[in-house]
């Protein structure tokens, strides 16, 4: 369920999505697997309909151990697993609406967090656990939004008619960089917070979508089309030093930083369906990790 090298935002719940392993930023890859010497290797959850329909899923960061953490009848995306591991964010679509809830990193004790006729989407935790941010369409068009972890006190920080998307925390909590048509195309863009300090860090003529900022804060990873194709890229939080991580014919999307920014786990299509990889910070070693027919995207790696 994501958007691939898209020229229009389409909300689509059951198409597949991308997720992407990025952090340095030089530009190549090969076939060796960075894993066995990840020095805090984690888990990584994701989303996979290997099991008929779209659920949550949580392995060892090298694939092994893989464990469904939902199973119902309604599907599930956009997992976000919390900074200490203990519990997750996700959105669940049933078919009418989608909303957002949380769960612990086991599957237990679902809550819902919101309930209204609006779409809620792409829940992201704050790097302390207090906040989590989303896109939501409760005014109109989609904005981003901040909220308590138990729901209460909703905020908006962007307030515009263009369609502001995929929020993500900065590690401190005070800025949030999420994508945005408001120039025409899509671009990356930087906020407070508050909603003042608003900064375009990409501006150019391409698509680039799905910030991911790395927990040492240096670093944001993207994924832009404009190579012809959609590629993951690395850029200096300040929109500085872009570099192409990924080169391949395919869709790589939705990168994912390591708890300790080495790596990015994220969603190709290069193996004729949606799988996850995870390469080093610099592009190099690229692993598939998931590995089977299923469509398996949308990677959060946590501790």
């Amino acid at each position: 369920m994501c958007k691939i090298g898209r020229t229009t935002k389409i909300r689509v719940f059951f198409q597949s999505v991308l997720v992407t392993l990025i952090v340095g930023f030089t530009g190549c890859s090969d076939d060796k697997s960075p894993t066995n010497s990840t020095p805090n290797p984690g888990h990584i959850v994701f989303v996979s309909d290997r099991d008929g329909d779209h659920e949550i899923f949580r392995m060892n960061h090298d694939g092994s151990q893989v464990t469904r953490i939902t199973d119902n009848a309604t599907d599930e995306y956009y997992a976000d697993i919390s900074k200490n591991g203990q519990s997750i964010a996700f959105t669940r679509w049933d078919g009418a609406d989608i909303e957002i809830w949380t769960m612990k990193a086991d599957g237990s004790n679902e809550i819902q967090l919101t309930n209204n006729a609006a779409g809620e989407d792409r829940p992201r935790w704050s790097g302390n656990g207090t906040k989590l941010c989303l896109s939501t369409d409760r005014d109109g068009n989609w904005e981003i939004y901040t909220m308590n972890p138990d729901g209460s006190s909703p905020a908006n920080v962007t307030s515009s008619n263009s369609y502001d998307d995929d929020p993500h925390f900065s590690p401190d909590g005070n800025k949030i960089v999420f994508e945005t048509d408001y120039d025409g195309d899509w671009e990356i863009y930087v906020v407070n917070t508050d909603g003042s300090g608003l900064i375009n860090l990409t501006n150019n003529d391409a698509h680039d979508e799905d910030p991911n900022w790395s927990p040492d804060g240096t670093k944001i990873a993207f994924y832009s089309d404009r190579d012809g194709d959609s590629e993951i890229f690395g850029m200096n939080s300040d929109g500085t030093g872009v570099v192409q991580l990924t080169h391949n014919d395919s869709y790589d999307v939705d990168p994912y930083w390591s708890p300790d920014s080495k790596y990015i786990a994220f969603t190709s299509h290069r193996d004729n369906n949606a799988e996850v990889y995870v390469m080093k910070a610099d592009g190099t070693s690229q692993q598939n990790i998931t590995n089977n027919p299923a469509e398996d995207e949308l990677p959060s790696w946590g501790p």
